[in-house]
């Protein structure tokens, strides 16, 4: 990524803003840590003055909530949509929810890097409170409520398991092909179909 790019002629706020969020994630994928990541060369990215992205802005912090906030919104959306248009079974929405996962993550490394490999973006780095929900619980939900729905008798502990296993093989879907793209490694759809496997087996033997 360069260091410098032309001013950019003034627009709206909202436009302003956007461009903002989208040259603070890509500086963040390309730096791995919050902490690295410095308002000023935001600002040259954008092609703004720091007192232009201030305005809009008031501190690092607030910025990388909103990039980090920006960014799981986009994510769970696209799960959701993906879920809602699939066929009108539990399963094959979350087959669905699960293909999407890896497909957007596979086609947004950048994003995906800043949601979850990057360091210090955890609540504490971006400053949330102990009340405060982090932005990515909601796409968590997602998963859980569409694995919950595959199960005849779902039970919390259970359930729980089951949508955490399956976001970690996603997870790991995903970031090897990211860190490791050289490597041979199996096709993706069909280690999705894998990791399905066991809310495929414990929604066949749940029973009332």
């Amino acid at each position: 990524m360069t260091a410098t790019r032309t001013r950019r002629t003034r627009g709206t706020g909202h436009e302003l803003r956007g461009l903002v969020l989208e040259r603070a994630t890509d500086l963040l994928a390309e730096l791995g840590d919050v902490d690295a990541l410095t308002m000023r060369a935001v600002a040259t990215a954008s092609g703004v003055t720091p007192p232009s992205l201030y305005r809009h802005f008031s501190d690092k912090e607030t910025l990388v909530q909103a990039v980090i906030a920006a960014r799981f919104e986009e994510f769970t959306s696209v799960l959701r949509t993906a879920a809602t248009n699939a066929a009108d079974q539990p399963m094959a929405r979350l087959e669905a929810t699960a293909r999407t996962y890896v497909h957007w993550g596979l086609r947004q490394p950048g994003h995906y890097r800043v949601l979850f490999s990057a360091a210090n973006a955890g609540p504490a780095g971006l400053g949330l409170s102990p009340e405060t929900e982090h932005p990515g619980a909601e796409s968590y939900r997602t998963v859980i409520e569409a694995v919950a729905a595959c199960l005849p008798v779902p039970r919390h502990d259970a359930t729980l398991i089951l949508a955490t296993e399956l976001w970690a093989s996603l997870h790991g879907i995903v970031d090897l092909r990211i860190t490791k793209p050289d490597m041979s490694w199996p096709a993706w759809d069909q280690l999705v179909d894998a990791a399905l496997g066991a809310v495929r087996t414990a929604a066949t033997n749940s029973s009332p």
